[in-house]
């Protein structure tokens, strides 16, 4: 099963941030173990690596994303989703841009801490601790 983790799922496991660190990791391991595939995009490294730098360092940041990044399959951003994401009446550019790359890259589900941005019929919008509920179910 493909699993789409938004940016800020990533971000929780790369900063260790401790009040969404467990959960975020939960789902990590799940990708480590083959269990499920891990996607995300470009976009959401280059964001994980601006936040992370700032706990890690620039060089801490990239080692972290290094080590996970043969875990994780990076889908494809591209001009027409940027479009339909421009046009789209959400209110969030940067979560339409992440759920129309899901999307199109055939995930089963979107995982997020900010369920609110995304579109609410497609793909299903899971907050980590829904996922893993419905993962272990």
């Amino acid at each position: 099963m493909k699993v789409f983790l938004d940016t800020n799922i990533l971000i929780d496991v790369v900063a260790r941030r401790a009040e969404f660190y467990e959960a975020a990791n939960n789902i990590i391991n799940l990708g480590i173990e083959g269990d499920v595939t891990l996607c995300v995009t470009p976009m959401s490294y280059a964001t994980c690596v601006f936040i992370a730098r700032k706990v890690l360092g620039y060089q801490g940041a990239m080692k972290v994303l290094q080590l996970l990044d043969k875990y994780i399959e990076v889908v494809a951003m591209t001009p027409t989703q940027c479009h339909e994401a421009l046009f789209a009446d959400m209110p969030d550019f940067e979560d339409m841009l992440q759920y129309k790359a899901a999307f199109d890259a055939g995930c089963a589900c979107l995982v997020t801490r900010n369920g609110k941005h995304f579109p609410q019929d497609g793909i299903p919008i899971l907050s980590p601790k829904e996922f893993l509920d419905s993962y272990v179910d």
